[in-house]
């Protein structure tokens, strides 16, 4: 069975360009991805501790943002903002100065996994946030710094580190996550293997390389991830050098 695999399919062009150009779009989406979450995750979640009255509509506005956008399958979102948002003139206007970079399906991409992303992103650094000691956002307004300016400086600092493990395991699913997209017509590296099956019929060797690719993409990204959480504890807790365990990143 296995002497018949012709491996030459994905090693050598043009299955070896597709592959790569795939694993390129899929590693843009996954970059821009958990960039876009990032900002988008610490707003919601700054929001979402905030303790000034007069936002408190917009604390129930975020919490069900969060909600939301969790329960809904990222399938179903992809789906929305492919065939939904981007059928409505205004929303491929405001798109098309972007167009010669990337296509509309890719902008629907990453503007679903950006918001799926961000919505698990908030949650993970709002528990963060809340579990720094209160004393200290206190201190610093004791000292004259504003309520932002302190959370700022003083408290997001630490719910980063304390968060990072949780943050980070939604940057991996993320990574993965752009596996999807090829739904939406992204040609990313799932979509490219789907071509090389369908020119060759060589599926498992299309399909081999996908995972191997993806292996590989995601064991150094944890890798990485593991050094900053390492390095985020080590800050924190300069005394504990060799005896902070760095916790675990799910591939």
């Amino acid at each position: 069975m296995f002497n018949d695999l012709s491996w030459s399919v994905v090693l050598e062009d043009p299955g070896r360009s597709f592959l790569l150009h795939g694993a390129w779009v899929s590693l843009q989406l996954a970059v821009l991805a958990i960039i876009g979450s990032t900002v988008v995750g610490t707003l919601v979640a700054l929001g979402r501790v905030s303790t000034v009255p007069a936002l408190a509509p917009l604390r129930w506005l975020l919490s069900a943002y969060v909600e939301f956008f969790r329960n809904v399958p990222l399938l179903v979102q992809l789906v929305f903002w492919s065939f939904g948002m981007f059928s409505l003139d205004l929303v491929r206007a405001a798109a098309a100065p972007l167009n010669p970079v990337y296509s509309n399906q890719f902008l629907a991409g990453l503007l679903g996994l950006t918001i799926y992303t961000s919505a698990y992103v908030a949650e993970a650094l709002r528990s963060g946030i809340q579990s720094v000691p209160r004393g200290q956002l206190e201190a610093a307004r004791a000292g004259g710094l504003g309520y932002w300016t302190a959370m700022r400086a003083v408290v997001l600092p630490q719910a980063f580190a304390l968060a990072f493990p949780a943050i980070g395991n939604q940057y991996i699913s993320a990574t993965k996550n752009t596996s999807v997209v090829m739904a939406i017509g992204v040609t990313d590296l799932v979509f490219q293997a789907q071509q090389i099956e369908s020119a060759t019929f060589a599926a498992f060797e299309a399909y081999t390389a996908a995972l191997v690719i993806f292996i590989v993409i995601c064991l150094a990204e944890s890798a990485l991830l593991a050094l900053i959480v390492r390095g985020m504890l080590t800050k924190m807790r300069p005394g504990a050098r060799t005896a902070t365990p760095t916790p675990a990143l799910e591939a």
